[in-house]
């Protein structure tokens, strides 16, 4: 029977739907998905759903056609590899074309059909040049996204003042708003090295217990 999974491709992408029919795949696991544009790509999967309990909002993205094996993972491996190079030289172009961007990381499709660069900038950058010059030398469709420095933290990982390794890296699917309210509801210090992130931005960890603080000012 057909499922519907909960899925994510890149730490820094929010998490879509894909259909499939995969008895033995469950939450935590890798899986190849085919996406509505034919690209083939990895994703971890989250949750699974039966038909009927999907929202008639949350749209399916693509069609789930195996649970990863050996093989794909020797594919993703060489792709890690790939990527390494690509940062180079698309960095080396930046540079060359004088861009005001930091590259921040570099992702292969499964299949190769594209590279996605995911940068960090003040503002909007004419990247147009830089596009043209990357798809003749990889000979692939080039995607460029931008993302906050929130995202960098995600992709780059870390430890944070707790000692653990930072949540944002090691299990959150995606950011919620964090403002100086929680921190002055939880009546901590207004020092930003105590309650920032290796990001620079308020610590994600400040919303867990929020809930339980503004409950306990209601009952005063």
């Amino acid at each position: 029977m057909e499922k519907i999974f909960e899925i994510q491709v890149r730490k820094v992408e929010k998490p879509c739907f894909a259909s499939g029919d995969i008895p033995d795949l469950a939450p935590g696991d890798l899986c190849i998905v085919e996406f509505a544009k034919g690209t083939q790509d990895y994703a971890k999967v989250y949750a699974i759903f039966d038909p009927g309990q999907m929202n008639p909002k949350q749209a399916i993205s693509g069609k789930i056609l195996r649970k990863i094996n050996e093989q794909d993972m020797l594919v993703i491996q060489e792709n890690e590899l790939l990527k390494q190079e690509a940062f180079k030289i698309c960095n080396g172009k930046i540079k060359e074309i004088n861009l005001p961007m930091k590259l921040i990381d570099v992702t292969y499709s499964f299949d190769r059909t594209v590279i996605t660069f995911y940068y960090w900038a003040p503002g909007r950058v004419d990247f147009r040049k830089l596009v043209k010059e990357l798809a003749s030398i990889f000979n692939c469709r080039i995607e460029m996204r931008q993302i906050g420095l929130r995202d960098e933290a995600k992709i780059k990982g870390g430890f944070g003042i707790c000692g653990q390794e930072i949540c944002c890296h090691r299990f959150l699917k995606d950011f919620e708003p964090i403002t100086m309210k929680l921190v002055k509801t939880q009546s901590l210090p207004l020092d930003m090295s105590k309650i920032s992130g290796l990001c620079g931005r308020l610590m994600c960890c400040l919303i867990y217990e929020s809930k339980m603080y503004e409950n306990g000012e209601s009952e005063q």
